[in-house]
C-alpha cells in the first residue's frame, strides 16, 4: 500500500463515528416537529391577532354604542325643543284667546247691565215727563246722562222732540232769571244764571244781550281779565248800536285796571273819533287825558 492510499484510509478513521445513520422516519419527525413549531408560533399570532382585533371590536362597538345614544339624546332634546316652542307658542295663543273673550265677556256683562240700567232710568223719566210737577232741569239733567247707545230711534226721536222744548224753556227761564240778578246787582248769581242758559241753548237768541251782561258783570265784581271777551263778543255782534259807546268805555276800564294802558287808549279814542255825541264821551275824554299823563 502507497503511502497516499494509508493517508486517505486515516483519515475516514477520524471522521468516522459509532452512531449509527439517521433513518427516514426520523427525518420526517425532525420535519414535523419543525412544522408544528411553526404552526403553533402562527396560531399564537393569531390568537395575539384575534385577541387585538376582538379587544377592538369591542372598543369600536362601546364607541359606537355611545355615538348612537349622544345622536339619540341630542335627536330627543331637539325633539323636545320643538315641541316645547310649540306648547309654549300655543300656551300663549291661548292666553290670548283667553283674555281677548274675557275681554267680551266683560263689554257683553257691561252692555247687559247698562241695558237693565238704561231701560229703569227710562222707564222712571218717562213718569216723570207725564207729571207736571216734575222739575225741568232735573228731567234735562237725567235725560243727558242717560246711556243713548242702548235706545231705539223710535225712543231717541219721542224724547229728542221734548227735551229740545224743555231746553228752549230753561234757557229763557235763565236768561230772565239773570236778567233780574244783574239789575238787582246780584252780580255772582246773575253770571251763573247766564251760564245756565247757554248752557241750555249755545244758539240763545239772547246771546248778545247775555254776553253784554256777563261782561258787565264780571266789570263790576274786578274780574277784568274774565269780563275783556264777553264784551269783545258783545262789540262784534253789537245788538244795540245805543250801547256801543259803554262797550267801548268799559273795554277801555278793564284793560285800564289791568295796566294796559295801549290798549285801554285804543278803546277810549274810538268813543272820541266815533261817538261824539255818546253819553260815554266826555268821561272817555277824561280818561284818555290822564293816561296820556302818565
Amino acid at each position: 500500500m502507497s503511502k497516499k492510499e494509508d493517508f486517505r484510509d486515516k483519515e475516514k478513521d477520524i471522521f468516522r463515528t459509532d452512531e449509527p445513520a439517521p433513518s427516514k422516519e426520523h427525518g420526517l419527525m425532525i420535519k414535523i416537529d419543525s412544522h408544528l413549531d411553526r404552526v403553533t408560533a402562527d396560531i399564537n399570532n393569531y390568537t395575539n391577532l384575534l385577541g387585538s382585533l376582538e379587544r377592538k371590536l369591542f372598543l369600536n362597538s362601546v364607541l359606537s354604542y355611545i355615538i348612537f345614544l349622544i345622536l339619540v339624546i341630542g335627536l330627543s332634546y331637539l325633539v323636545f325643543k320643538e315641541r316645547n316652542r310649540s306648547l309654549v307658542n300655543e300656551n300663549a295663543l291661548l292666553k290670548t284667546t283667553i283674555s281677548q273673550n274675557s275681554a267680551k265677556i266683560t263689554e257683553l256683562n257691561d252692555r247687559i247691565s247698562g241695558y237693565k240700567t238704561t231701560t229703569q232710568k227710562t222707564e222712571t223719566l218717562l213718569e216723570e215727563f207725564s207729571n207736571t210737577t216734575s222739575d225741568p232741569k232735573k228731567l234735562v239733567d237725567d235725560y243727558e246722562a242717560l246711556d243713548k247707545q242702548f235706545f231705539s230711534k223710535v225712543e231717541i226721536s219721542f224724547f229728542q222732540e221734548k227735551i229740545n222744548k224743555l231746553k228752549l224753556d230753561l234757557s229763557v227761564r235763565f236768561y230772565e232769571n239773570g236778567k233780574n240778578f244783574f239789575e238787582s246787582n246780584a252780580y255772582s248769581k246773575a253770571v251763573s244764571e247766564f251760564t245756565e242758559s247757554l248752557k241750555y241753548n249755545p244758539k240763545n237768541p239772547y246771546i248778545n244781550e247775555i254776553n253784554f251782561f256777563m261782561g258787565i258783570s264780571y266789570l263790576r265784581m274786578k274780574k277784568y281779565s274774565e269780563c275783556i271777551p264777553y264784551l269783545e263778543k258783545a262789540m262784534v255782534n253789537n245788538f244795540d248800536r245805543n250801547k256801543a259807546d259803554d262797550i267801548l268805555f268799559y273795554l277801555g276800564n278793564a284793560y285800564e285796571h289791568l295796566s294796559n294802558n295801549i290798549k285801554a287808549k285804543e278803546y277810549y279814542k274810538k268813543i272820541i273819533e266815533q261817538y261824539s255825541t255818546g253819553d260815554k264821551y266826555w268821561e272817555a275824554k277824561k280818561r284818555w287825558a290822564q293816561i296820556e299823563k302818565k
